[in-house]
């Protein structure tokens, strides 16, 4: 939900003349909400160390880039196709774990994979044969969409390592390998072990181990990206405000679009952003570390953020954003992300279940037939018509 309502609060802005992407100030709402929100877990504030800033420290620069090409892709490309191709992030986290962290693919999410590409080509076709008059800025909005995807798979990724940690982990527990045994980021299947029918718990990943006391917190990490404030924050106070008038005041007054000649209303939106980035950075930094079941998490999530913002997209600004308007190309493209990420996160589960319902329909056939020969029972014979003896019912 609160995906959707990120996405329709910054294009609000964006037609309220507020979202220009010089002006920082959709980067500056994301860092305040998340800062904000960190604050309610205090003591994990207090608990942070130097080895937590430094370990978690390059994330904060690639959070920072991340925002930067995501919410210029987003006023580029408008919120609904944004929203598909940010979808795109879960190929990268694929990518990632199997390149640095030597973490491979099940077949299940391979399927998922391919259908995220394809269908998020689909859309992005529709989109731009829709803008035929600025398909150079459609093809360099979506490249940055595809940048921002990127960038937050790797920082997503290298979260879920940093929740990971022992608590002891010494300064040598970074360097990565390319065993098996490398850093666990908690879903490990494997291609080659077990087939499609392999338990989601096999390697280690599983729910039923007890979970060792870790270097990090998800309130840490929170806390710890939630730094990006301050660059932000100077960023708005040395260039976007000796350059209001250009940035910021002159597009409000010049839009045409209703409310942006009241700033109390320009205030309260912006307001609503905050708290909108606030309550989805901390559900997201809950859910990037929970083993196994956040991969199920993030492709419900991603499935559902895309479907509901095309359509809100649809609904709230088709009258005045003819690119947000719902078409053949957009629905195919939406309705095949959404079934194929979440194929990526939850087929191995689908599967799991139907071989292990598979495997307990036969052994109880087994079982009955087991039944129907009962060893204790003495076989009895009874002679047919040709003086045949016969084994008897």
């Amino acid at each position: 939900i609160t995906g959707l309502s990120n996405s329709l609060l910054a294009n609000e802005l964006d037609l309220l003349g507020v979202a220009d992407p010089y002006n920082g100030l959709q980067v500056l709402a994301l860092y305040i909400g998340q800062f904000t929100a960190s604050l309610v877990f205090i003591q994990e504030w207090k608990a942070l160390t130097p080895q937590h800033l430094k370990r978690a420290g390059p994330i904060v620069l690639l959070d920072i880039v991340s925002n930067i090409a995501y919410w210029t892709a987003l006023l580029i490309i408008g919120s609904g196709l944004t929203t598909v191709v940010y979808s795109s992030i879960v190929v990268f986290s694929a990518l990632f774990q199997l390149l640095i962290f030597g973490k491979r693919t099940t077949y299940m999410q391979l399927i998922g994979i391919i259908g995220v590409i394809v269908f998020v080509g689909i859309a992005s076709l529709g989109q731009v044969q829709d803008n035929a008059g600025s398909a150079s800025s459609m093809v360099f909005g979506i490249l940055l969409a595809v940048g921002a995807a990127a960038g937050f798979a790797m920082d997503f990724v290298w979260c879920n390592y940093l929740l990971e940690l022992p608590l002891d982990a010494g300064s040598d527990y970074l360097r990565i390998n390319d065993s098996k045994e490398s850093p666990s980021l908690g879903y490990d299947h494997k291609l080659d072990d077990g087939g499609m029918c392999a338990s989601p718990d096999a390697e280690g990943g599983g729910t039923g181990a007890p979970r060792a006391r870790k270097l990090f917190s998800e309130p840490q990490v929170q806390a710890v990206t939630s730094l990006g404030i301050v660059p932000s924050l100077m960023y708005v106070l040395a260039y976007t405000v000796p350059y209001r008038m250009k940035l910021v005041l002159n597009p409000v007054h010049e839009s045409e679009y209703p409310g942006s000649d009241s700033w109390s209303y320009v205030w309260i939106i912006y307001g609503l952003f905050v708290l909108s980035n606030g309550l989805h950075q901390t559900g997201l930094y809950h859910s990037v570390g929970e083993g196994p079941t956040s991969a199920v998490t993030a492709g419900i999530n991603k499935g559902l953020q895309a479907a509901l913002t095309f359509v809100g997209s649809a609904i709230v600004y088709c009258h005045v954003q003819h690119a947000q308007c719902f078409s053949v190309y957009k629905g195919i493209g939406c309705a095949g992300v959404c079934l194929s990420v979440f194929w990526y996160g939850a087929g191995d589960y689908v599967i799991a279940r139907w071989c292990k319902s598979g495997a307990a329909v036969g052994q109880k056939d087994a079982q009955s037939l087991s039944s129907d020969i009962n060893p204790t029972k003495p076989l009895t014979f009874a002679t047919n018509s040709l003086g045949t003896a016969t084994p008897a019912e």
